[in-house]
């Protein structure tokens, strides 16, 4: 339903004692649909993903930033995953959460992707030199610039799935408005033809007055 890359494993290349950021690539192929989709993770504490639920247009593609939070060593014991599910998109959605929370399960595709992460022995050279040569304060500031990078990150995707919802809200309410302009003028135009028949059989008894009028005259 939704073409994924990288489509197996997403690598991510450390050190991990500062934010480490990767892009998933999602391709929707149809060239009519919408594809709705969601992005799970077995790790949410550890991994934050923006945005985790979207809509793709036919034939669109849109990336996934994938952030891993600065952590210990302890990382490594785990396996970690993700997991990208989609769902046709075909009737107006107001709010993405609520479609998910009410799809029916046996209507969703999934895949799944599996995490590796690499802590290059180049990385831990750098990280040590810089721990000797320069202290604690560049890693302090290092540590602050993440932050404040990934509260950006996070504003700007809020943002965004606002953006994306207020979209929807509009084809929602323009489908709305259609479907009333469609009836009213199924309205006027059973109206009309009322109106028609009603002035024929109006002519048509003041006809019958007039000739039964001439007749009695003619007649009588």
């Amino acid at each position: 339903m939704l073409i994924v890359e990288p489509s197996d494993e997403l690598v991510l290349e450390g050190p991990f004692n500062r934010a480490v950021s990767k892009k998933i690539m999602v391709y929707n192929p149809s060239k009519q649909k919408r594809i709705a989709f969601k992005l799970k993770t077995t790790t949410p504490r550890l991994f934050f993903v923006r945005p985790n639920v979207g809509l793709v247009k036919p034939e669109e593609r849109i990336t996934i930033d994938i952030f891993v939070h600065p952590i210990s060593n302890d990382i490594y014991a785990h396996r970690h995953k993700f997991m990208m599910q989609a769902a046709d998109a075909t009737d107006p959605i107001g709010d993405l959460h609520e479609f998910w929370k009410n799809i029916s399960p046996s209507t969703i595709w999934d895949t799944k992707l599996k995490v590796k992460l690499v802590d290059s022995q180049m990385d831990g050279l750098q990280k040590m030199y810089s721990d000797n040569s320069v202290g604690n304060g560049e890693h302090q500031e290092k540590d602050n610039t993440d932050s404040m990078t990934l509260n950006l990150i996070d504003k700007v995707h809020v943002l965004e799935e606002d953006r994306l919802h207020l979209i929807q809200q509009v084809e929602t309410i323009t489908k709305q408005k259609d479907e009333e302009r469609e009836l009213l003028a199924m309205k006027l135009q059973k109206q009309k033809g009322n109106g028609f028949w009603i002035f024929m059989a109006t002519v048509a008894v003041v006809l019958a007055a007039l000739i039964g009028g001439w007749v009695a005259k003619k007649f009588m």
